[in-house]
């Protein structure tokens, strides 16, 4: 009954999940992925996805790989991956993504840098054929 167990006892990473209706105060980090459908007054961060569901609100910056926002953030956005603002969302803050989706109808107020821009300049430009000269 209390013997050592058979199988692997690496801990999972599962989803860490804010329901509906559920408020927390303060910071979050996690190792795996995060579904935010309640409220977050504090800062998100993850090396999984985070997912903040169209009843999900969060106040604070958010920092991970993939992050694909329905609900409403206020704060700056940090994404190493790609960042999908449905058609439901509403994001107040600066973005700083790898890559961007914004579907019809979503709502976005601030600046946005892609990290893959700034490394690489576009075919075409000025700075392109003064470097091919």
């Amino acid at each position: 009954m209390f013997g050592k167990r058979k199988h692997d006892q690496t801990p999972q990473q599962g989803i860490n999940l804010i329901n509906e209706g559920t408020r927390i105060q303060g910071d979050f980090n996690a190792q795996g992925d995060i579904r935010i459908d309640g409220q977050l007054y504090g800062d998100v961060q993850t090396r999984g996805r985070l997912a903040i569901g169209a009843s999900g609100m969060v106040k604070g910056q958010l920092n991970g790989n993939m992050v694909d926002i329905a609900g409403e953030v206020e704060g700056d956005v940090l994404v190493s991956g790609v960042l999908t603002l449905r058609k439901s969302a509403k994001v107040l803050g600066d973005l700083t993504v790898g890559k961007l989706v914004i579907e019809e109808g979503a709502m976005f107020s601030g600046q946005c840098t892609m990290t893959d821009m700034v490394k690489t300049p576009l075919h075409g430009s000025r700075a392109a054929e003064e470097t091919a000269g």
